[in-house]
């Protein structure tokens, strides 16, 4: 029961909201995407965003590619869309990239990476 309610408390606490129609949040409409990426809103208000949807996948993965890094920075890439203020991460992917406090320096082989990530989605 404890468990129940520490969950229920940190859900309420972080406005954690759960999918109504599981599938509805996957619909990928090619044409306001589109619409959206060349008005880009976000370069006139860079507070354009207001909301995050981040999927359990997505969250995962990044939570294990960060502690892998140990005391390293780590770099990665999320993959989603956005719809209205609210950007959806459905998955997200580590980059093969070393990091220091001060800079991240990601080489061709990181480019090469992300290409071929972006090409099996």
């Amino acid at each position: 029961m404890d468990g129940r309610m520490a969950q229920t408390t940190w859900e309420m606490s972080n406005n954690i909201e759960g999918v109504q129609i599981v599938d509805e949040i996957y619909k990928y409409n090619r044409q306001q995407q589109q619409d959206i990426l060349t008005a880009k809103p976000w370069e006139k208000d860079p507070h354009y965003f207001k909301d995050i949807k981040i999927s359990a996948l997505a969250l995962l993965k990044m939570v294990m590619h960060a502690r892998s890094g140990g005391t390293l920075e780590v770099m990665g890439l999320l993959l989603g869309k956005v719809d209205g203020y609210t950007m959806i991460a459905m998955d997200s992917f580590a980059l093969p990239v070393e990091g220091t406090e001060t800079r991240v320096n990601a080489q061709a082989q990181a480019y090469e990476y992300m290409a071929d990530r972006k090409s099996v989605v």
